[in-house]
């Protein structure tokens, strides 16, 4: 409890600071939310132009692709600047800092690192889930909307674990990640259902890099569908998927952190 006290009390006081300036604040969250709703309504204009892709009704994909918008807001705000800042904690030496912290050290890590900014995706993401749902007309039972929570919660976990597994090993090579790609350059496939790619793709992004589990296969359940190799069993493997994850990521964090040394200043 003392560290989860000390962490909001940390973010209390980034968020304080963050808006000791309002307007470049305001202004860079504005243009955010600028960038992905054009980037929403593009993608909208393009399927309805088709009719559908792959099946997909433009709606559908819209709602797919704002529930993982969401879970990228909430996973990258706790990690993001963490992972941009694994070079210069490996040149200077600045993981001294977290190391010596009466708490522990990852945790001080993500709230000094917390990114206040992404509250322009998070709030885009909700308004876009919101007006699919009424579009959809759908009608859902508690236990759907309970799903629809832990959909969101297993893919920002996945979003946040992959962010540092791909970008962590900056802390060795003391420059950006060679792995970084892995999760930017995948973004564009993600934007739409990954039934469009060919099968041997699929499998990739189900079992190599498992960024089906953040939106596209757990999206199904909520909108009656079942696409995509392995689709029967994998729309409900979100949360399983996350919690191996979070494994995988702090076997990695210790194998990766061990090997770090200071600057010695």
């Amino acid at each position: 409890m003392y560290s989860v006290r000390l962490f909001c009390k940390i973010v209390k006081y980034r968020f304080l600071a963050r808006i000791e300036y309002p307007g470049s604040y305001f202004a860079g969250i504005m243009a955010q939310w600028m960038v992905y709703s054009i980037e929403m309504f593009m993608m909208f204009l393009m399927i309805w132009n088709f009719g559908a892709l792959a099946g997909w009704m433009p709606v559908e994909v819209i709602f797919m692709y704002a529930v993982w918008l969401l879970s990228y807001a909430i996973g990258a705000s706790f990690v993001f600047d963490i992972c941009m800042r694994f070079p210069q904690m490996a040149i200077e030496g600045t993981l001294d800092e977290a190391l010596v912290r009466p708490m522990p050290h990852f945790i001080y890590l993500i709230a000094t690192n917390y990114n206040l900014g992404y509250i322009s995706h998070a709030t885009l993401a909700v308004a876009a889930i919101a007006w699919s749902i009424l579009q959809l007309g759908m009608t859902w039972t508690a236990g759907q909307w309970v799903w629809l929570v832990v959909i969101v919660i297993s893919g920002s976990v996945i979003q946040g674990c992959m962010l540092l597994l791909c970008n962590m090993l900056a802390l060795r090579t003391r420059s950006q990640s060679p792995t970084g790609m892995l999760f930017w350059e995948v973004w564009p496939f993600l934007r739409y259902p990954l039934s469009i790619y060919p099968r041997a793709i699929q499998f990739i992004f189900a079992i190599v890099l498992p960024y089906g589990f953040i939106s596209f296969y757990p999206v199904q359940v909520l909108l009656g569908r079942q696409d995509g190799i392995f689709a029967g069993v994998a729309i409900w493997l979100s949360p399983v998927a996350a919690v191996l994850l979070i494994g995988v990521t702090v076997l990695c964090w210790n194998v990766i952190s061990r090997g770090y040394e200071s600057a010695g200043t």
